[in-house]
């Protein structure tokens, strides 16, 4: 890289940096501190609270600075190797960063766990090493190789790597998976068990159940998430659950099973019954074009939790049952 490209890549980095990162010169130590103080220690956060701009990845074997090029992997962004075992940390610039603790942001964490997973295969990288802190590529105390500013998409760094059976499920669950495994684990139990939760000012007991049941399927991990992701994690699903799962959606949504049962009159109407109160053939369109498939996910989930079959959600979202 060029000694300008560097220098406004460095700056860059600074600039991503947290405001108050986690830091320290000796691990097993941590401080935060103001970004220019965190600076000039040798470990340091690289990724926000919640959000990922990068991907680290701790290779703990000798002559592994250059591993990428050796399997034909794109260039990271630096390899900060210790001079004196040949140990690096790699770190891959992101072009869009990722939200870890956002039940609605599910789907692209869901792909950069599986692209975090296969990298850590491919390069024999630590699968316990814990994101947080990493060999500060701007200390002295690394012999550092920056070696291009190029900020990657996940479609392009998926492109060198097969994802088949990625992430790591259950107890071998790492990094990000872990994050998945909590959001799809926790949210299928919350749907259901919510509404023994409902009455007047229920919101502070259901956070406080989401926590503890997150922490439960969270210490099952051969390596647990700290409790910082746990608590972000719990917040988000708690939320999540309490915008589209309410008293009042479920009331909406019962009534919406009644007719979509065809009740009339306490009995299971006819065809003919039904087309006379308006309730054969499901919701109708209501112009505008058909809605964004993405943008129905939580309906589907809520009404799958209700025991709506395939047919009934599909009919009454207007998609196909295939869908």
């Amino acid at each position: 890289m060029k000694t300008n490209q560097l220098n406004l890549f460095k700056s860059d980095f600074i600039e991503s940096l947290p405001t108050k990162p986690y830091c320290t010169d000796e691990l097993g130590v941590t401080f935060i501190r103001p970004k220019l103080t965190a600076i000039n220690k040798k470990y340091i956060q690289v990724n926000r609270p919640s959000t990922d701009l990068y991907l680290v990845f701790d290779l703990d074997y000798e002559y592994s600075a250059l591993a990428w090029s050796d399997l034909n992997l794109p260039a990271p962004a630096w390899a900060a190797k210790n001079p004196i075992n040949g140990h690096s940390h790699l770190g891959y610039a992101l072009s869009v960063g990722v939200c870890t603790s956002s039940m609605a942001r599910l789907a692209p964490l869901k792909y950069l766990a599986a692209i975090q997973s296969a990298y850590t295969e491919i390069l024999k990288a630590d699968r316990s090493y814990a994101r947080l802190l990493t060999k500060n590529p701007l200390h002295e105390a690394w012999k550092t190789t920056w070696w291009t500013d190029e900020k990657y998409t996940l479609d392009y760094l998926a492109d060198f790597v097969d994802l088949t059976g990625h992430p790591l499920r259950g107890k071998e669950s790492h990094g990000l998976g872990r994050n998945c495994e909590l959001f799809e684990n926790v949210a299928h139990w919350a749907y259901k068990e919510v509404r023994e939760y409902w009455s007047p000012d229920y919101k502070s007991k259901w956070q406080d159940a989401v926590v503890s049941h997150t922490e439960a399927l969270n210490a099952q991990f051969i390596e647990p998430l700290p409790y910082s992701e746990v608590k972000s994690i719990s917040k988000s699903i708690a939320n999540f659950v309490i915008r589209h799962f309410s008293p009042e959606k479920f009331r909406e949504s019962q009534s919406l099973k009644g007719r979509k049962g065809g009740l009339i009159g306490g009995k299971r109407g006819s065809i003919e019954d039904k087309a006379k109160a308006g309730t054969l053939g499901g919701a109708k369109s209501k112009g505008g074009g058909r809605p964004d498939k993405k943008e129905l996910l939580p309906k589907v989930i809520e009404l799958k939790a209700l025991g709506y079959n395939n047919r009934a959600i599909a009919d009454d979202l207007g998609l196909s049952a295939g869908t």
